[in-house]
């Protein structure tokens, strides 16, 4: 694969920025605030028949063919060396790759809202993905971008694993008459909510102690949720629970939680 030369100082020349809506514009934001160039691009409209650039970024919802359609209107634009970045939360990097003419620089790109609030980046690659291409996006996002990111060389996202884990178990829970949904987010926002902004799961096991958790898992796991989906009911509970919070008050508290976040080391600990 042929290396990322065309690009101005550390930055890629010009990125293309794919898909619509909140995330997107929140997107679009982040990089301008990093003086990244980009420009966005409809998914349903006319695009130029010649894309020149080193990365185009979509974002769109999760399925698979609606990826790979993208994917193919991209390659028949993009120059051969371009980067391919799309969104992959619930299926494997090899989907979305299948079918490209060039599979080994598609990558996942995970995003979290507001992204030009929040340090989170997935990279999502597999056993095929071209190295320098990995190791460019990692740098650029890390140190041109602002961003705190991570590699998932797994080729699925650990974010949506472990999110999905939470949720189901929340779920259960409440589906099953254990707690109300109230006591369920009391419980999420005052213990895990003080400490996630500080340290993760495994730093936060080890500044509480090891072998309690060992003791709880052991008794505990057997009896863990392995539901496979959402009742209709429950769904439509939630959807009529969820506090209907104002965007400008999510931003602000975004704000200050990135400030906090800031003034902590938050360094991983393989950096």
């Amino acid at each position: 694969m042929t290396q990322i030369m065309d690009r101005e100082g550390d930055r890629f020349r010009t990125v293309w920025l794919i898909g619509r809506g909140k995330l997107v514009d929140s997107i679009a934001a982040s990089l301008e605030n990093a003086k990244q160039k980009a420009a966005v691009l409809d998914p349903d409209v006319d695009w130029p028949s010649d894309m020149g650039c080193d990365l185009a970024i979509a974002i769109t919802r999760e399925d698979t063919n609606t990826k790979r359609q993208l994917i193919q209107r991209m390659e028949d634009r993009l120059p051969d060396h371009a980067i391919i970045a799309v969104n992959c939360e619930s299926m494997p990097l090899s989907d979305v790759q299948a079918g490209s003419r060039h599979p080994s620089r598609i990558v996942g790109l995970n995003w979290s809202f507001p992204a030009d609030l929040t340090l989170f980046l997935e990279i999502i690659t597999n056993d095929i993905t071209d190295a320098a291409s990995r190791v460019r996006l990692e740098e650029l996002a890390r140190q041109k971008w602002g961003k705190d990111p991570y590699i998932s060389s797994s080729g699925f996202s650990l974010r949506a694993r472990l999110m999905a884990a939470w949720a189901r178990e929340a779920i259960y829970l409440v589906e099953n008459d254990y707690a109300s949904m109230e006591s369920v987010d009391r419980a999420c926002r005052n213990d895990a909510g003080y400490y996630l902004p500080f340290a993760g799961n495994f730093r936060y096991m080890d500044l509480m102690g090891t072998y309690a958790y060992g003791t709880v898992m052991k008794d505990l796991n057997p009896e863990l949720s392995k539901d496979t989906a959402i009742s209709d009911a429950i769904a439509e509970a939630i959807a009529a629970y969820a506090p209907k919070t104002s965007e400008a008050k999510f931003r602000q508290f975004s704000e200050e939680i990135l400030a906090l976040i800031l003034k902590n080391d938050h360094e991983t600990f393989d950096s």
